[in-house]
């Protein structure tokens, strides 16, 4: 055991305690079913909100921790220094919130139903959503900001044709994420590049060889499903009556569209997100009252409760209504919930324990590349961020892809594969609050359709099992550290000789003073990824 001294900036104390020495692995896993499972009763059995549900599980981990001889003060400063490094992500979410309150006023949104439903086709409307969702998000670099706009806009389409709200979710988010995998401008590609050592150019296209049969597959799928999907909502006199019914309510005409080419823009020279979405409330505030003649006084009320239009016509009604930074209080709570709960299982070495036990087990190049996927995947709903997870393998994983012959940027896609597709896939992940927030429906729903998510990962496993294709470091320079990483060597070699001792210790640092990569993650602000 080792005196360590804690400090709270906020408490203006500092605490000298005994530091508990690390958990086994056994209590590891049963801490995290524990919580698993208490989550799942709070919500299945019991019928309790989700916040709720998660609010009572970090309860839960600070009297766990408290058991195991932590300080109050320092289990609070676990939590509460998590919580801190999302509070960017919380202010996004809640601008989200007014900007479809404010585009739905300001004539924005429909506007743009009305051009969807005049010119998209039911059968198509899939793939056309994917592609322009991929368009938007490769030319920002957001996949946060795509769904915040263009989302939003197709999901009132999609409705307007008669489309599931849950498909369409899982086709905006597919086509998102595409994009925000291989932009230069994304921060998560930059960021995983960085933390892998792989050059960003090489790292973007060594990804199209998973990246690209998963698209294609991806569109095919959402295309078989649109075409043989039965539109009986979106005959040609439901479309007309939505139609009429919205121009009969707004002045629809291209200044309409201002508020959201204001936020392209924005995103597009890399403001912050919250920022650039803040741009398009306001101008989609001053439309509102320029051009659908609504007082400030109006503006403002849509801004913190909501827009509702009361035509009488429910299709047009729930159509266009909605929005508000009230509507987004529940999934603001929720990802603060779960990100002190993330918090307190990282610093109290519960994922590291189960990180260890990994790189034991990982000692064959196929098992080694294998099992980086689906542990990336529950990374990411441990961290209940993508870029906990990133920091995390990006850090443990690198010498042990070297040690085993491999170049990093094997590493690199596969953390791409399943972990920048899967930011959208928990519900409790930030991704996840984010997208149910913007697209309006719930993560359990849209989840079965990320198709793309799914289709990343498969073929990155087939690469791995098969060893296409998989950049190898020449048996001379395997010992080398200046080895940049960046020549290929296809031939498979005996894995009996790859055999490595990923020894557990390389992962921890040899100044005992210094934080591990765990520790040192409360310091990173999950904001990087977005």
């Amino acid at each position: 055991m080792k005196i360590v001294s804690s400090s709270n900036d906020e408490w203006n104390t500092a605490v000298a305690q005994v530091e508990p020495p690390p958990p086994t692995l056994q209590i590891s896993v049963g801490v995290i079913v524990t919580v698993a499972t208490l989550i799942f009763v709070s919500i299945v059995v019991i019928g309790a909100p989700i916040e709720l549900s998660m609010f009572i599980a970090m309860l839960f981990m600070m009297l766990v921790l408290l058991l195991r001889g932590y300080s109050v003060p320092r289990i609070q400063d676990f939590a509460f220094t998590a919580m801190k490094s999302v509070l960017e992500l919380i202010i996004i979410l809640i601008t989200v919130g007014m900007l479809v309150g404010v585009w739905a006023q300001s004539g924005t949104i429909p506007y743009i139903i009305t051009l969807g439903l005049d010119s998209i086709h039911p059968s198509f409307f899939y793939p056309i959503a994917i592609l322009l969702c991929s368009v938007t998000s490769l030319a920002t670099g957001t996949s946060w900001g795509t769904m915040g706009s263009v989302g939003v806009a197709l999901m009132a389409v999609g409705s307007g044709l008669g489309m599931p709200a849950a498909i369409t979710a899982g086709a905006v988010i597919s086509g998102a994420y595409f994009g925000d995998k291989l932009s230069l401008l994304s921060d998560s590609t930059n960021l995983i590049a960085a933390l892998t050592k792989t050059p960003i150019m090489e790292h973007i296209k060594y990804m199209m060889i998973t990246t690209g049969p998963a698209y294609i597959a991806t569109l095919v799928v959402f295309g078989l499903i649109g075409w043989f999907q039965p539109h009986n909502n979106g005959s040609e006199e439901a479309v007309a009556a939505i139609i009429q019914g919205l121009e009969s309510n707004f002045t629809l005409n291209w200044t309409v569209f201002l508020p959201a080419a204001v936020l392209l823009v924005m995103l597009f020279f890399r403001l912050p997100p919250y920022m650039a979405i803040f741009g398009g409330v306001l101008s989609g505030g001053v439309i509102a009252v320029a051009v659908q003649g609504a007082t400030l006084n109006e503006v403002v009320t849509v801004i913190s409760s909501g827009f509702n239009l009361t035509t009488g016509i429910d299709g047009i009604d729930s159509l266009v209504s909605g929005g508000g930074m009230l509507s987004m209080a529940g999934l603001a709570m929720l990802f603060l919930f779960a990100v002190g709960t993330s918090g307190l299982l990282q610093s109290g070495g519960f994922v590291d324990s189960l990180l260890e036990a990994f790189l034991r087990q990982a000692n064959t190049r196929r098992k080694l590349m294998v099992l980086t996927s689906p542990l990336m995947i529950i990374t990411v709903g441990l961290g209940a961020a993508l870029s906990f997870a990133a920091v995390l393998l990006g850090t443990l994983l690198t010498p042990a892809y070297k040690k085993m012959g491999l170049q990093t940027k094997n590493l690199s896609r596969t953390l791409e594969d399943s972990g920048t597709t899967y930011d959208a896939f928990w519900p409790w992940g930030g991704g996840g609050v984010f997208a149910a927030g913007a697209l309006g429906v719930a993560t359990l729903d849209y989840m079965p359709f990320m198709f793309f998510a799914f289709f990343s990962t498969a073929t990155g496993i087939i690469v791995a099992l098969t060893q296409f294709k998989v950049a190898t470091i020449p048996e001379e320079d395997l010992n080398d550290e200046s080895t940049p990483g960046d020549t290929e060597d296809h031939s498979p070699r005996g894995e009996e000789a790859q055999e490595a001792l990923i020894a557990t210790e390389s992962t921890r640092p040899s100044n005992p003073n210094q934080l591990s990569p765990v520790e040192d993650l409360a310091s990173t602000s999950s904001s990087a990824r977005y």
